[in-house]
């Protein structure tokens, strides 16, 4: 028999919708799975079990389609009002927010239950937190959005927010073999949320189920579901990109979408092998010029009052970056990103989906080290669409993502491809 928490957010809904589960029957299912693997695993930095199961209780009570009752886990550096935001330090752990995140006010707005707060890195930047990847609790679970990605995976709750400025959304959600989507730049609210580089900051979400990834959008934007359609990818122009970084890839990772090129090209679908090295070699320099600018910035408050508290990995990172960054190159910069995003529209004029690596490989044995975004950065920086599917496994036995991407502003053909995509590989 399914245990509740084992179910996708789609079909619990339908389930409550025929009286077969309750809101309460679910959060409880998840809240016990949490007590469960929460020992081994450490995705939670803060839990909210009493409000969450009276607030279950509330909205089967009501018995309205209005509040559909999906319990979700929410990356601590996102508001969630009187609960704790400790932004993955030491020195915020009585920070309680009085209001809550745009987007958390809109997702309660329809019924969705916090359960609590996931674990991220320090500031949403790269010093790990204690989260251990759920398939093999001695290697990463990848960062920022490191609880988030572990808590999905370990079917502790059907979604859950994060957010990517390089790759804090994909990385993670691809090692610990969960879909992670990050949609067009600007699609989600972002007030509430610790700014890291407001330019490039991208709210995200993480789940088991594409269809869970669509209906969780359309919350987020306050619009109708839009239903996925069936796309016979022999209908589109896909193209096949291994990036200037394809060497630091493992081969497992180089064998599994290598095999996957050749056996769509057997199965006569348009793909073709794309070089976007030029435009990826000028996103890296350019990413580290604006978010370094801007981190500076936006932890201003950090580095004049706590500068002593935060980690070497910090302070020598974006933090760092930022320091050699004057306001003239910082406005150079920006004005090289717009050419670069004119770049990237006319590309996608020609091809409709792009495949590259979600992560160079597996995750990494220890969790000293979240992992390299290298695969990620150019997406996040020009603002493109972009989902992961765990569609392959690692020599470790750990999961391998495989990266889609569109245009900017195509993020519903996006989820189209990904589920057709998906339905593939399962």
């Amino acid at each position: 028999m399914t245990e509740p928490y084992e179910l996708s957010a789609s079909d619990a809904i339908k389930q409550i919708q025929h009286k077969t589960l309750s809101i309460h029957e679910w959060v409880l299912s998840c809240l016990k799975r949490i007590k469960e693997k929460e020992p081994q695993v450490k995705a939670w930095a803060y839990l909210d079990e009493d409000n969450a199961l009276n607030k279950a209780k509330e909205y089967d009570e009501l018995k309205s389609k209005d509040k559909i009752g999906i319990p979700f886990g929410v990356k601590d550096i996102i508001d969630v009002a009187n609960l704790p935001s400790g932004l993955g330090t030491k020195f915020y752990n009585h920070n309680i927010p009085i209001r809550d995140a745009g987007s958390i006010a809109i997702a309660k707005n329809y019924g969705c239950i916090t359960l609590g707060k996931t674990v991220t890195t320090e500031l949403g930047h790269r010093a790990p937190g204690p989260t251990a990847n759920p398939n093999n609790i001695e290697y990463t679970p990848g960062g920022s959005s490191s609880g988030s990605a572990a808590a999905v995976a370990d079917m502790m709750v059907p979604i859950c927010l994060g957010t990517q400025t390089t790759g804090s959304v994909i990385r993670p959600a691809a090692y610990c073999g969960v879909i992670g989507y990050k949609p067009t730049y600007g699609d989600f609210d972002k007030s509430g949320i610790l700014p890291n580089s407001p330019s490039i900051d991208t709210l995200g979400i993480m789940s088991r189920s594409v269809e869970d990834i669509s209906l969780f959008r359309s919350i987020l934007l306050e619009e109708k579901n839009i239903i996925l359609k069936n796309i016979d990818l022999k209908t589109i122009k896909i193209g096949f990109v291994r990036t200037p970084n394809w060497e630091d890839t493992d081969n497992e990772t180089k064998n599994n979408l290598e095999d996957l090129f050749n056996n769509f090209q057997s199965d006569k679908i348009n793909i073709i092998e794309l070089n976007l090295d030029d435009i990826m070699n000028a996103s890296n320099k350019l990413h580290i010029d604006i978010s370094g600018y801007e981190f500076k910035r936006s932890i201003s408050f950090e580095r004049f009052n706590h500068h002593d508290k935060l980690s070497e990995v910090l302070r020598n990172g974006r933090l760092n970056d930022g320091y050699n960054v004057t306001n003239d190159l910082y406005q150079k910069a920006l004005k090289e990103l717009n050419i670069l995003k004119n770049k990237m529209d006319l590309i996608f004029d020609d091809f409709d989906l792009i495949i590259t690596p979600s992560a160079p490989g597996e995750a990494l044995k220890g969790l000293e080290f979240t992992g390299s975004a290298i695969f990620n950065t150019a997406w996040s920086l020009i603002g493109n669409p972009c989902l992961t599917l765990p569609l392959f496994k690692g020599k470790n036995g750990l999961p391998i993502g495989c990266q889609l991407v569109t245009k900017v502003g195509n993020d519903n053909q996006l989820l189209s491809y990904s589920k057709q995509f998906h339905s593939l590989f399962i």
